[in-house]
C-alpha cells in the first residue's frame, strides 16, 4: 500500500509575549493505531530555542538567527520544526510548548498518513534551509532539497514564515503546482503580529525543492521571512507486506482444523 494522506489539523497560538506558552492542536479525525502523524511548529520570536511537545520525537529544526538572518529588528528569528509520531492510543489533542525562552505567536498543523514503514524512523532523509539571511525579504523562496529519496518515498516540505514588519497586512502562501499537492494551510493572523504561517506540501519520489510564493499586501511590501524543514517519508516494504498476508491466511486455516 502506497503512503497516503488521510485528514490533518490546525492550530494557532497568539500567546502576547508570555514566555513558555502552550498551544493546543487536536489529532486528525480518523487516526488509529499505527498512523504515521507529522507535526510541524512555526513559531516566530523563538529567540533561538526550537518547540517541544511530549511523546513526539523532533527530526529536524532551524531557526533563521543561525544564519546570520536580519536586519533587525525584524522577526528574523523564526523558527520551524517538524515532528513525528506513530499513532498508540491517541489522547484528542497534544499540548505544544512553542518556546520555553520567548516564543509568542505559532502556527501548527498535524497531518496523518497511512502506509509508512511500521518501525524506526520513517524519514529516509530530511534536510533544512533558511532563506533569511541573504535576502530576508521575498515574495517566493525555494525549500531543501532532498538526497537519495526513492520512487515510493512522500517528500514532505513544512514551509514556515511571518511577518518582518508588523502591520495590519494578511498574505497567502501556495506550492508550484504539478505534482505538488498543498496540505495543512494554516496562518496567525491576528494583527501587529508576526503573523507565522504553515503550509506543507507533499509529492511522491522527488527529491527536487519546491518553489513556495506569497501573494497579499504583506508579500508586495516585501515583509515574509522564511525558513523550511523537509523530510521524505518511507514506504512500510512491500514483501513485509506479503508476508503480513501470508501469516493471516495460516493463522486463518489453521482456526478451522
Amino acid at each position: 500500500m502506497p503512503i497516503a494522506f488521510q485528514s490533518a489539523t490546525t492550530a494557532t497560538g497568539n500567546n502576547g509575549g508570555n514566555n513558555a506558552a502552550t498551544v493546543t492542536i487536536n489529532v486528525p479525525a480518523g487516526t488509529v493505531n499505527g498512523d504515521m502523524l507529522i507535526l510541524g511548529v512555526v513559531v516566530s520570536e523563538a529567540a533561538g530555542v526550537a518547540p517541544t511537545c511530549a511523546g513526539w520525537t523532533q527530526k529536524a529544526t532551524h531557526n533563521g538567527v543561525q544564519d546570520g538572518a536580519g536586519p533587525p529588528p525584524y522577526d528574523a528569528d523564526l523558527t520551524t520544526t517538524l515532528f513525528y509520531r506513530r499513532a498508540s492510543s491517541e489522547p484528542a489533542s497534544y499540548n505544544v510548548l512553542t518556546d520555553g525562552t520567548y516564543g509568542n505567536y505559532a502556527a501548527l498543523a498535524m497531518l496523518r498518513y497511512t502506509g509508512v514503514i511500521s518501525a524506526g524512523d520513517p524519514f529516509r532523509t530530511s534536510a533544512t534551509v533558511s532563506r533569511t539571511n541573504a535576502n530576508p525579504f521575498s515574495a517566493s523562496q525555494t525549500s531543501a532539497t532532498l538526497s537519495g529519496v526513492q520512487a515510493t518515498d512522500m517528500a514532505l516540505h513544512l514551509s514556515g514564515t511571518a511577518m518582518g514588519g508588523w502591520n495590519t497586512n494578511a498574505y497567502d502562501l501556495a506550492g508550484p503546482g504539478g505534482g505538488w499537492t498543498e496540505r495543512g494551510e494554516v496562518y496567525m493572523t491576528t494583527n501587529s503580529t508576526g503573523k507565522p504561517a504553515v503550509l506543507f506540501l507533499e509529492q511522491l519520489g522527488t527529491g527536487t525543492a519546491p518553489v513556495i510564493t506569497g501573494t497579499g499586501t504583506a508579500v508586495t511590501a516585501s515583509n515574509v521571512y522564511w525558513v523550511f524543514a523537509a523530510g521524505a517519508l518511507m514506504a512500510e516494504p512491500v514483501a513485509a507486506a506479503k508476508n503480513a498476508r501470508v501469516t493471516t491466511t495460516a493463522v486463518r486455516r489453521a482456526s478451522t482444523w
